[in-house]
């Protein structure tokens, strides 16, 4: 009984790891990305977040060049996205936005927060909220 009880407990073990493997690997598909890109136009800002996966967040920095916080949040999510590889990060100017009369420099930096192509959550002048 002793040796039964020890393989037991060994096809248990690998069983489990067996499952923890295949639940990561369930858990880490799809596309990696691990960089903040630069989006060059408003149809590519809606390009991005109408067609990615419905999975994906996506994390848009809406900034303009001489706005205090926007530089050092852009060098923020550079280290986020190497880290949150799953994440997709992107930076857009407000003035590239084709709505840039929105984004005054008082409520930037902005990010906006995307999910299956809705707005999941948005942070307006995001130095004041987090200093």
């Amino acid at each position: 009984l002793m040796n039964g009880e020890k393989e037991d407990e060994t096809c248990l073990r690998k069983y489990r790891k067996r499952c923890m493997q295949d639940m990561h690997q369930k858990l880490s598909f799809g596309p990696k990305y691990g960089y903040l890109s630069e989006l060059q136009s408003g149809e590519q800002f809606l390009e991005i977040i109408e067609k990615e996966r419905k999975t994906t967040t996506v994390i848009v920095h809406i900034y303009e060049d001489g706005v205090k916080g926007c530089d050092m949040l852009n060098n923020s999510l550079t280290c986020l996205a190497a880290e949150y590889c799953m994440v997709r990060f992107c930076k857009i100017k407000a003035s590239d936005t084709g709505a840039g009369d929105r984004f005054s420099s008082d409520v930037l930096p902005t990010l906006l927060v995307y999910r299956g192509g809705e707005l999941v959550s948005n942070f307006l002048s995001v130095t004041e909220q987090f200093n």
